[in-house]
């Protein structure tokens, strides 16, 4: 009844026709072409057609080297989640049972699943449910969604405006401020950044989707903190999967005016969710998030290694050495060994 076919060029239009009305910006053909270019990953994807040969299912599929040099499978790396892009449930059956397949044909390692709306029963698969997402609700009245806040997220968010400390822009003339910022705090997170060029490729393969959100410090001028935002109409979401501040703009309340105008762009776009990003269970971001009044959704991270075994990407704890490392070691080798080194975290 139904067929596993690796992509070709000539599935594209179909294929991206079926990803924008039942999966996400990421489910795209053109967020493939950025990991591909980005990283030099092997595209490993494929489509589940039907008896007419129509596709009923996608599995967007990545394979590179993680960090011990074997090859694995991730759909999709770079992303907080892809849940499997299915017309049915048979048919989303089938494309776990071809997932399985896909390993042993490609000698893959592992392959890892990040899913939000979907489970998966099975004891093939580890599960870890380290992480969240946070979806805040939009509507077209600015108070009525600043209401969901704390009382003192909504007293920061006021006082900034007050104070008149920061402008937004968004002006893609100031990618190369943004990334400074960006590539300056995953420094002090203790993780590498990616190459510039990933984030310049977004404006070109998702010109009328993806958004460079740059803060201006009033007094300076200086872009002192940004997020690139995505806009997914299919599922009426936009995403911040990407983004950074000055810390040292924290008593200023930098982040209150960034998420705000992230809030406002949403709204002006007519979308219905605002997808603040992945946090860990308990962690600082996890609590800030949630004075917003964002929901958190679990995130499932599941892993087939064809042993029935927990086998899989390495946890932020097993790396913290490493985390620590990275944060003392000279700028000017991290910037340059984080470029090359980011590709095989598969974050």
């Amino acid at each position: 009844m139904f067929r596993c076919v690796a992509y070709t060029d000539a599935m594209k239009d179909e294929w991206d026709r079926f990803a924008w009305s039942k999966g996400t910006v990421f489910h795209t053909t053109a967020f493939r072409q950025i990991l591909v270019s980005s990283f030099g990953y092997k595209c490993k994807y494929h489509v589940i057609l039907n008896e007419q040969n129509r596709i009923c299912a996608i599995i967007p599929l990545i394979a590179g080297r993680n960090l011990g040099l074997k090859k694995v499978g991730v759909s999709l790396p770079f992303v907080n989640y892809t849940d499997i892009c299915a017309d049915s449930e048979e048919s989303f059956k089938f494309t776990l049972d071809s997932l399985i397949k896909l390993k042993d044909k490609y000698r893959l390692n592992y392959i890892e699943l990040r899913l939000k709306d979907q489970n998966l029963d099975s004891s093939e698969w580890s599960l870890n449910l380290h992480n969240h997402t946070f979806v805040l609700s939009l509507s077209d009245n600015e108070e009525e969604v600043l209401s969901q806040s704390t009382g003192s997220n909504r007293n920061h968010v006021r006082k900034v405006y007050k104070n008149n400390w920061f402008s937004v822009s968004f002006d893609t003339a100031h990618m190369e401020a943004f990334y400074k910022v960006y590539v300056k705090r995953m420094k002090q997170l203790g993780s590498p950044a990616q190459d510039i060029r990933f984030f310049k490729s977004f404006l070109e393969y998702l010109p009328e989707h993806a958004f460079l959100l740059s803060v201006l410090d009033n007094q300076t001028g200086e872009v002192v903190g940004g997020m690139l935002l995505l806009a997914s109409p299919s599922n009426s979401t936009l995403y911040y999967p990407y983004g950074a501040n000055l810390s040292e703009y924290n008593n200023k309340y930098l982040n209150n005016f960034m998420y705000w105008e992230a809030v406002r762009l949403g709204i002006r776009n007519g979308l219905k969710f605002l997808d603040l990003g992945r946090s860990q269970t308990g962690s600082g971001t996890y609590k800030y998030k949630e004075q917003w009044g964002a929901k958190p959704e679990q995130l499932k991270y599941l892993v087939y290694n064809g042993s029935g075994k927990e086998s899989g990407p390495p946890d932020r704890e097993s790396l913290s050495f490493f985390v620590q490392l990275w944060k003392v070691t000279p700028s000017f080798i991290t910037d340059r060994v984080g470029k090359q080194l980011i590709k095989y975290l598969l974050p």
